[in-house]
């Protein structure tokens, strides 16, 4: 063979073209085979890709390793031999492992990090003549394992020894970097790149990376550069270029007329647009909306009257996809309503107000706590209300977007039960939410009065991530409502937080927590012109632009990361590791700040904040994914962009949100609300109130139902079927939806006085009946069928004081009178018995007869006589007929 002939490339077509392209970017010819050919000689190396990847192929390499003994130069990954040249172990799935640089490679420095997907890897034991060129290990970093190698470590790529050759062996598939979406794209090319040279001894091109900057699109009248990073001068270009740092070479500010330009360096070639901000943004909206359609997040009813999915997780699977995360959260419904219901009229689009109110009608019909305890007003943020047992953890910020949409959308009444239920959680002293990732036991043990003198723990007075969304809320009703309770308890909250400024807890990140203040003290200063909410706005803005980047987006800084290798994967974390990473949140931050940021200019009239929107506006425009191939991210956002490498990436160290992930809500829909609210001039809260307008009169009744609840006060309680066969519960006038349940008749329902309960039962469409409570002190719980006995009428149900049972019969499909008991123990009903052996017409009347201390019946069999028993003990007596009673 000789330094002129072709490479072998064994394997599949598409992950032989990972290794293809690292050819043809070496100028050198291959051949690619689906197998193994038996006479190598011919070809100067032989690459060898993983075909069946995640499952590991078995190969026979015997020509192979002749091959390479006799001098030749191979590539095998992630395969497996029965001979015993390949390195073998035990195959499993590195979850929390990634892989890092463990030597020096040709543009890739040592302890370099090349992020895969939970990858299926082999677990080898390197051979004693082996140099091991990467490895995996449980390592903390971003771009490189900043606390050095993990203690725990096996290899991902070794170079061995073999004869007069050599072998370089992967034990995963590094050839699937392409189709599984690894990270950074550079460096994973840049290393197939690598393992060419070392295979064939060509020299490796010069890395060398061209963009304009600002990236991608730059507003009319504005200046971009061309930008050339390279270690050695770069070859000639369209425009003269200076060397303004080691590495890195620039042309002068250019100012260009609307439309695309494209300049060249060499054989690189790259293109901006110019064009008004207005369009540019106005696009940004439209691709945005797309995108819940084409990505299916509005589920099978495309008028979100099933609801919006949250998003897609951050876990990438082996093809490259992100696993479709359906979850209802009442946040991201909200929001998404809010967004949808802005578009509607931006853009003359009718079907956006249907959405928006069928998101909103299942929030609040859905998704508000209505039993009257501790949590009422609240919101369930994970989907409709259940029981007790099934209800998630009412987080406090969830709870406060919730009620702001409502009462932003004409729920008023609603909003203002999630605004009481807040103020009702929060310190009596500071006005802010207190322990705000709380359970429901928390709230129904400690109550409300309790609650609210209970001190605030670990800083978390200070933190915007929680505290923000209910703050605004509170703004927000009193500009609807002119209540002054509203913006004293609001007021209160900020005045603290603004003058412990810049102090604060940071849940994520200080760069999340100032985008994430700004709201609230956007509507405080709207309500009241206080120099402090202003001072403090100012003090945002100058960090903000302390650490925004060239394209207008905020590096994240000062964040909640792994302060070690062994807590790297295992909690929540930032999606960088340490400051001067150039990675921006997509998630907790750069959404939030383009929302406040207009509004701050509109309140304030100060150009940093309009500099500062136009800066987060147009970088979201620019990382905006476009690719009209894939219908998951076409149009949205992943949490975490390096704008420095310009590609989704981050610190993967997050359990539950890591870089990939994308929220419906908390994301897509703050961004484009932003944007609306800059293209509309939008002032998104309400003007401040006229003295003794709003409504002033709505509050008070509100505040009246949860002073009756906390006083224990007994209200009547009504349950009916409405016309689509749901079954509400009015208390009040309170309306609850109970479940899912469709009923084909009506509920009745009697009082279980030993357990302080309401007992309901209904006929189910199935024709079964079904069963749920009222409990006073737990609430409403679920529906669970009594039995397999199919109903020919409507249930009746009596509470029994002798046995302190409710009693329940029906009619069955058969014509016979049913019955079981359902005692003191919750749910516990007793198998169905047939009573007697007539056959009846419909249910029977059930009456306490308080001589007998039982109930008694009377029924109608099928010949028209009048039929009566009572109950003795668990039995009924034989039907006695009391027909001659009848009378005309």
């Amino acid at each position: 063979m000789t330094a002129s002939a072709p490479v072998a490339v064994i394997g599949p077509p598409e992950p032989a073209a990972a290794f293809t392209a690292a050819l043809d970017q070496a100028g050198l010819a291959s051949v690619r085979y689906d197998a193994l050919p038996v006479d190598l000689s011919p070809y100067q190396a032989v690459i060898v890709v993983a075909a069946g990847y995640p499952e590991p192929d078995r190969l026979d390499v015997t020509g192979l390793a002749d091959y390479v003994r006799a001098g030749g130069s191979a590539y095998v990954e992630f395969a497996l031999d029965d001979t015993g040249f390949l390195p073998q172990g035990e195959l499993r799935t590195a979850h929390i492992e990634r892989i890092f640089t463990t030597a020096a490679l040709p543009g890739i420095e040592p302890l370099h990090l090349l992020d895969e997907h939970s990858s299926r890897a082999q677990q080898v034991v390197a051979p004693s003549n082996a140099v091991e060129l990467c490895s995996y290990g449980s390592v903390a970093g971003t771009h490189e394992a900043v606390f050095g190698p993990s203690e725990v470590t096996f290899p991902a790529l070794l170079d061995i020894p073999a004869g007069d050759g050599r072998l370089l062996y992967a034990t995963t598939a590094l050839s699937h970097h392409i189709k599984g979406r690894y990270k950074p794209v550079r460096r994973w090319r840049r290393l197939l790149q690598v393992i060419v040279g070392q295979l064939t001894g060509v020299q490796l091109a010069e890395d060398i990376e061209v963009f304009t900057e600002p990236r991608v699109w730059v507003a009319t009248g504005e200046p971009v550069k061309l930008v050339v990073r390279s270690d050695t001068k770069p070859p000639a270009s369209d425009l003269e270029l200076a060397e303004t740092q080691p590495g890195r070479f620039e042309s002068d500010p250019q100012y260009l007329a609307d439309g695309e330009h494209t300049f060249a360096v060499g054989d690189h070639h790259v293109t901006v647009a110019v064009g008004p901000r207005a369009e540019r943004y106005r696009r940004m909206v439209d691709r945005a909306i797309a995108w819940y359609d084409r990505a299916g997040m509005f589920y099978d009813a495309p008028d979100g009257s099933k609801g919006v999915a949250e998003g897609f997780s951050n876990e990438i699977d082996a093809d490259g996809k992100l696993p479709f995360r359906p979850v209802p959260r009442g946040d991201c419904f909200t929001q998404t309503a809010h967004a949808f219901r802005m578009y509607a009229d931006l853009a003359d689009f009718p079907r956006g107000k249907t959405i928006a109110a069928n998101l909103m009608r299942l929030v609040v019909e859905e998704e508000q706590l209505t039993d009257r305890n501790q949590l009422f007003g609240s919101f369930e943020p994970r989907g409709a209300r259940t029981d007790l047992t099934g209800t998630n953890n009412l987080f406090a910020d969830d709870n406060g977007w919730i009620s702001l949409f409502a009462l932003m959308s004409g729920h008023t009444e609603s909003g203002l039960r999630g605004v009481e239920a807040l103020i009702r959680t929060s310190s009596a002293e500071l006005g802010l939410q207190v322990d705000p990732w709380r359970t429901p036991s928390t709230l129904l043990v400690k109550g409300w009065e309790e609650i609210s003198q209970s001190p605030i723990w670990d800083g978390l007075d200070l933190t915007s991530h929680w505290q923000s969304s209910a703050q605004s809320a509170y703004l927000y009703a009193y500009g609807l409502t002119g209540e002054q309770r509203y913006l004293d308890t609001a007021t209160r909250g900020l005045d603290h937080m603004a003058r412990q400024h810049p102090r604060a807890r940071l849940e994520t990140s200080r760069t999340c927590e100032a985008g994430r203040f700004l709201l609230p003290l956007v509507g405080a200063y709207h309500y009241t012109r206080k120099p402090l909410y202003l001072e403090t706005m100012r003090s945002l803005a100058g960090y903000l632009k302390s650490r925004q980047g060239p394209d207008g987006g905020f590096a994240e800084w000062d964040g909640k990361c792994p302060p070690s290798n062994e807590a790297y994967g295992v909690d929540e974390a930032s999606i960088f590791t340490v400051n001067g990473d150039s990675v921006t949140d997509q998630l907790y931050g750069t959404p939030f700040a383009a929302w406040a940021l207009p509004l701050a200019y509109r309140v304030t009239g100060e150009p940093v904040f309009q500099e500062l929107a136009h800066g987060v506006l147009d970088y979201l425009s620019r990382i905006q994914i476009d690719d009209p191939d894939d219908e998951q991210l076409d149009g949205t956002w992943q949490r975490a962009f390096d704008f420095d490498s310009w590609e989704y990436f981050g610190s993967n160290a997050d359990l539950g949100w890591g870089p990939y992930c994308v929220e419906t809500g908390w994301s897509v829909a703050p961004s484009i609300i932003g944007a609306m609210l800059y293209l509309t001039g939008d002032t998104f809260f309400p003007p401040p109130p006229e003295p003794g307008a709003g409504l002033s009169t709505l509050p008070a009744s509100i505040r009246a139902e949860f002073d009756a609840i906390q006083a224990g006060q007994p209200v009547p309680v009504h349950f009916a079927r409405r016309e689509d066969g749901r079954v509400i519960r009015t208390q009040d006038g309170v309306q609850a939806v109970l479940g899912d349940l469709i009923a084909a008749g009506e509920p009745v329902w009697a009082r279980n006085e030993p357990v302080g309960s309401y007992e309901i039962y209904v006929r189910g469409a199935d024709g079964h009946l079904h069963h749920t409570y009222l409990d006073d002190r737990v609430g409403q719980g679920r529906w669970q069928q009594i039995g397999e006995l199919t109903l020919a009428d409507e249930p009746i149900a009596a509470f029994n004081p002798g046995a302190n049972a409710i009693e329940v019969y029906v009619l069955g499909e058969d014509s016979h009178i049913h019955h079981c008991s359902m005692i003191d123990v919750r749910g516990g009903h007793t198998p169905w018995e047939q009573v007697g052996t007539l056959h009846f017409t419909g249910s029977p009347a059930v009456m306490y007869d308080e001589t007998l201390g039982t109930v008694r019946l009377v029924a109608n069999d099928t010949a028209g006589q009048d039929r009566r028993t009572h109950k003795v003990n668990r039995w009924h007596l034989p039907w006695q007929d009391y027909s001659h009673w009848i009378t005309a």
